[in-house]
């Protein structure tokens, strides 16, 4: 899928959260959107999702505003694979993954339902999963069954909102190797530079709504570009195995101000129609 975002811009509280983006993720790749909190990473992507209404520019899927397809149009395109919450609703697996065929659904049902939720549990890995409660599950688990949902979607987008938060470390490489080998047009928020730097193609780098640098990570995960984004020094070596680049960071300077915080406080308001 063709993914457009055209100077998009959004308020949240009266602030301009995301501000002004023009962005072509490459499609059937994986794009990592970065940067420190309160970035504006999470409103980014609920707007590509087409769950917010841009107030300034456009969100474009192959060249449709996304904004304007009815909802159950967009569920068919694009997943979303929001943040982990709690749920206490008493669901096996395999119904929580069958919740990604609704989009599908009439009075009478589809016929693939049951064979689109099998593909997913098995894309997933999450096959033997399925007659677990869900309750049951660990936090790696759960991410596996997130995207199995996401996929009985069958998007041509994927999105992802942190997905690697509480996992472990083998837990996090392997489920940003199985997205990057999906080779669906893919768009995930990440917080570690370094699974970014070693599983996207391509990064989306934001600093007080703004996009400051997009590109392959080789070219945009610089020195000078993680000290004025996240205020902390570090030298970027190269992987022996895979050539990726790999980002040893500095013990901050006693005393020096952060790049999160002058995003948060005194980011400069920027008037709008």
């Amino acid at each position: 899928m063709d993914l457009i975002i055209d100077g998009a811009g959004t308020r949240l509280g009266g602030r301009w959260v995301v501000d002004g983006v023009d962005a072509t993720p490459p499609a059937g790749h994986l794009t990592g959107l970065l940067g420190p909190n309160g970035a504006g990473k999470t409103t980014l992507l609920r707007l590509i999702a087409g769950l917010l209404t841009p107030e300034s520019g456009a969100v474009l899927v192959d060249d449709i505003p996304v904004h304007t397809l009815p909802r159950r149009d967009r569920a068919r395109r694009i997943a979303l694979v929001e943040q982990e919450s709690s749920s206490a609703v008493p669901l096996t697996v395999r119904e929580v993954v069958a919740l990604g065929r609704v989009p599908f659904r009439s009075l009478w049902g589809t016929d693939d339902d049951e064979g689109a939720v099998d593909r997913a549990l098995d894309a997933a890995h999450a096959g033997s999963l399925a007659d677990r409660a869900w309750s049951t599950l660990s936090g790696g688990e759960r991410q596996r069954v997130h995207i199995a949902r996401a996929l009985a979607q069958q998007p041509r987008l994927l999105l992802l909102d942190e997905p690697t938060n509480h996992l472990d470390v083998s837990a996090q490489l392997s489920l940003l190797a199985f997205v990057r080998d999906l080779r669906i047009t893919s768009v995930a928020a990440l917080h570690d530079l370094n699974l970014a730097a070693a599983f996207c193609e391509h990064v989306l780098v934001l600093s007080g709504g703004r996009l400051v640098a997009a590109g392959h990570p080789a070219d945009v995960l610089v020195p000078a570009l993680i000290r004025e984004v996240y205020g902390v020094e570090a030298d970027v070596l190269t992987h022996p195995r895979t050539g990726r680049p790999v980002i040893a960071f500095h013990e901050p300077t006693s005393g020096a101000p952060s790049a999160v915080h002058r995003t948060a406080d005194s980011a400069p308001a920027h008037p709008r129609p």
